[in-house]
C-alpha cells in the first residue's frame, strides 16, 4: 500500500490547544480553495482532510499548471501557491499553521479523465493511522475519489492500527487481493457524551470533513463528483453480518427492537446555482436528485453475493447538462444503514469488492 506521511499529535494536546486558541482541531493549518483557471474545469475542486481532487477538461498541458491556493489565516504552503508543477503525477503540499506548531501534507491530484466505473478496490493508500481506496487511471495517475467517516473517528482516539477503523482494506475478496470492509464501532466515552455512541463503516464517492464531525456530522459528508455519463445500472458483490439489535443516539435499544441492516446505493444529481453538493440529510431525498439504484434489502450472507440494480431515472437525462458538467455521480456503502443518525450495532460487517457503475455507450458522434 502506498505510504503517506503526516505529522499526529496526542489527541489530548490536540484538545487542549483547541481550548487556549479558541479554534477546532487542525484548522489552522488548512487548505480552504483550490484555484485553477475557470475555463479549465470541470467543476470546483473537491478537498478533504488530507487530499485535493480535481478534474479538468482536455488538451491541458497537465506539465505546467500552478494551482493556487487560500488557507486558513496565517497559514503558510510549501511550495508556493502559484507554483509551476508536473500534474502528469500527484504532488504533495505540506501546510504549516501560523505559529509553526501544527502542519498538514495534502495530496493533489489533477486529472483529464472522467471518473472511473470500475472499482476493485485494490489500491489503498495510508492516510494518518487508516487506509481509503484509490483509483489508478492513465498509466500511473491516481484518481482519489473515495472518501469514508475515518477521520472522524479518529477524533475518538479508538483505531490504533488501520484494521481497527470502521472503514479498512481486506484480503477477504470476492476476487484479487483485496477488498473493502466496513465495520460499525464503538465510539468510547468520547462518543457517548457527545451523543454519538457508533461510528458506522462508510465508504462513499465524495469528501468529509473531519472538523466539522462533532459539530454537524451530516454536513461533515459530501457525496458526489463530476460525472459524464448516463448511468444504467450498479452491479457488484457484497457481504453483511449484522452485528445484532439497533442502538441509538443514547446507546440505548431501539424499541421495537430490530437487527441492524446496511445500505448499498448510488445517485447522479444535479448541480446548480443553489446547491453544489449533496449531504448525509438529503442525499435520497433532495429534489435535485436526477437517478437513483438502491439495493433494497440487502441480505446477511457469509458468502459474497452479486447485486445488480438499475438507476431509476426521477427527471430525465440531459446530455447537454452533461456536457456542461452539472450532473456529480455518488455512490455510498455503509454498515448501518442509519449510522448517520448513530443509530447501529457495534459489529455489524459489510464486506465490498468488484463494483461497477454501468453506463449507456456513447453513441456514433457523441462525446
Amino acid at each position: 500500500m502506498e505510504k503517506i506521511f503526516t505529522r499526529i499529535f496526542p489527541l489530548s494536546l490536540l484538545l487542549l490547544s483547541s481550548c487556549i486558541k479558541g479554534e477546532p482541531r487542525n484548522t489552522e493549518a488548512d487548505i480552504v480553495r483550490c484555484i485553477l483557471p475557470a475555463d479549465i474545469l470541470k467543476s470546483e475542486p473537491t478537498i478533504d482532510d488530507n487530499s485535493v481532487q480535481v478534474f479538468v477538461v482536455g488538451g491541458v498541458d497537465m506539465k505546467k499548471l500552478a494551482p493556487e491556493f487560500e488557507l486558513t489565516p496565517g497559514a503558510t504552503i510549501s511550495p508556493e501557491s502559484g507554483t509551476e508543477r508536473d500534474f502528469t503525477e500527484d504532488q504533495q503540499y505540506t501546510v504549516t499553521s501560523e505559529d509553526g506548531a501544527w502542519q498538514k501534507t495534502y495530496r493533489v491530484s489533477i486529472t483529464q479523465s472522467d471518473m472511473q466505473t470500475k472499482y476493485d478496490f485494490e489500491n489503498w493508500k495510508k492516510q494518518g493511522s487508516y487506509v481509503i481506496p484509490y483509483e489508478k487511471i492513465m498509466g500511473d495517475q491516481n484518481q482519489n475519489i473515495w472518501s469514508s467517516g475515518n477521520s472522524g473517528f479518529a477524533l475518538t482516539g479508538g483505531g490504533g492500527s488501520y484494521d481497527k477503523f470502521p472503514t479498512a482494506c481486506t484480503e477477504e475478496s470476492h476476487s484479487g487481493q483485496w477488498a473493502a470492509k466496513l465495520v460499525t464501532r464503538a465510539t468510547g466515552t468520547f462518543g457517548v457524551n457527545l451523543k454519538m455512541p457508533i461510528a458506522a463503516g462508510n465508504l462513499f464517492i465524495g469528501t468529509f470533513d473531519g472538523m466539522s464531525a462533532t459539530k454537524d456530522p451530516m454536513k461533515a459528508t459530501r457525496f458526489g463528483m463530476t460525472f459524464g455519463r448516463e448511468p444504467l445500472r450498479l452491479t457488484g458483490y457484497y457481504r453483511y453480518q449484522s452485528g445484532g439489535d439497533i442502538t441509538d443516539e443514547n446507546n440505548q435499544l431501539v424499541v421495537p427492537a430490530h437487527r441492524d441492516s446496511c445500505n448499498i446505493y448510488a445517485v447522479l444529481y444535479e448541480t446548480d446555482d443553489e446547491v453544489e453538493c449533496l449531504y448525509g440529510d438529503n442525499v435520497l431525498t433532495s429534489p435535485n436528485l436526477v437517478a437513483v439504484a438502491l439495493v433494497d434489502q440487502p441480505e446477511e450472507t457469509d458468502v459474497y453475493k452479486k447485486f445488480d440494480v438499475e438507476f431509476e431515472y426521477r427527471k430525465p437525462y440531459d446530455p447537454q447538462k452533461s456536457k456542461e458538467f452539472k450532473y456529480k455521480l455518488a455512490v455510498v456503502f455503509t454498515s448501518s444503514r442509519d449510522g448517520g443518525r448513530f443509530r447501529g450495532a457495534v459489529g455489524s460487517a459489510l464486506w465490498i469488492d468488484d463494483v461497477e457503475v454501468v453506463c449507456r455507450e456513447p453513441l456514433a458522434g457523441e462525446q
